[in-house]
């Protein structure tokens, strides 16, 4: 089984595993989308971006790229951190790259900074999203072997 903490994938030029972060699941309690709001500090996005480190989900549900406040009766939290393993695509040619791949529309004015998509790479659930100039790409820790195959079988020539 693939170890959360260090995962054993080599780095390559466009290609790098992503070291281990604190990941969570939310899900808005029904009627506390403003209590959750409140207590985040935070408008949550309602569309498929981020905001601060919270990634859109799906309606009433985020994933959060940092710690999080006591949301007992507001939301339920659950620990992401060791079931997801994410790659960062980097360099000139990334989006080139992952477009062998996701079947969605990564240009600039497409794809903004903001961006966030639950989409497939291949055959693999990935949900991407941009950190600066990197494209974020995060499965089940399951997945990741076969993702990482394909990201390097998209980064060839």
């Amino acid at each position: 089984m693939l170890d959360a903490f260090e995962p054993a994938f080599p780095a390559h030029a466009m290609v790098s595993p992503r070291p281990y972060r604190r990941m969570f699941g939310l899900a808005v309690y029904r009627g506390q989308e403003a209590a959750l709001n409140a207590a985040l500090g935070v408008g949550l996005p309602v569309t498929p971006r981020q905001v601060e480190g919270y990634l859109w989900s799906g309606p009433g549900a985020w994933l959060a790229l940092r710690e999080l406040p006591d949301l007992t009766g507001i939301a339920a939290v659950t620990e992401q951190s060791d079931g997801l393993c994410c790659f960062a695509v980097t360099g000139p040619l990334a989006r080139t790259a992952l477009a062998k791949l996701l079947p969605i529309d990564l240009h600039e004015g497409a794809f903004a900074p903001d961006a966030v998509a639950l989409t497939l790479a291949g055959n693999i659930g990935v949900r991407v999203w941009r950190e600066e100039e990197k494209f974020i790409l995060a499965c089940f820790r399951s997945f990741a072997g076969a993702l990482h195959e394909a990201l390097l079988g998209a980064a060839g020539p």
